[in-house]
């Protein structure tokens, strides 16, 4: 009789442990899901920074971005517009990666900014805001 209660007292222990581990797991990718998130339009990675800029001077809008390993070349960044700007991108025949990064808030709305204003401007002037937003970021993302 004792065994079988000792079995039953580990099996529960066992049990409760996995169960608090699992649903641990699960409440912090459902926050992580609540981040803001913000889509930038990488053409290119490095690790010396003269490469970086080399490969950056092909585009018309791209900026350097440092992410404590790697040279970052991102040549659009939005919250709202990652169609538009793919396609944009596709049109121009641009190889690129789109990068999901979770950013703070303030970020998120000074993007958000300039997502409203590049859908209300020209087109001639979309690659001048493109390249305003970029260089307003911080360099470190």
């Amino acid at each position: 009789m004792k065994k079988t209660l000792k079995i039953i007292l580990f099996s529960c222990i066992v049990g409760t442990l996995l169960a608090t581990t699992f649903f641990l797991s699960i409440k912090e990718k459902a926050n992580a899901k609540n981040k803001p998130v913000l889509y930038a339009f990488q053409v290119g990675v490095f690790k010396n920074k003269d490469n970086a800029n080399n490969f950056k001077n092909r585009y018309e809008t791209a900026k350097i971005f440092w992410d404590d390993e790697y040279y970052r070349v991102f040549i659009g960044i939005t919250s709202e517009n990652k169609e538009i700007l793919e396609g944009i991108f596709n049109e121009k025949n641009y190889s690129y990666y789109v990068k999901e990064l979770d950013v703070i808030d303030e970020l998120e709305i000074e993007v958000k900014k300039y997502d409203e204003l590049y859908r209300q401007t020209s087109e001639e002037n979309k690659s001048l805001v493109l390249k305003n937003l970029l260089e307003s970021l911080p360099n470190e993302l």
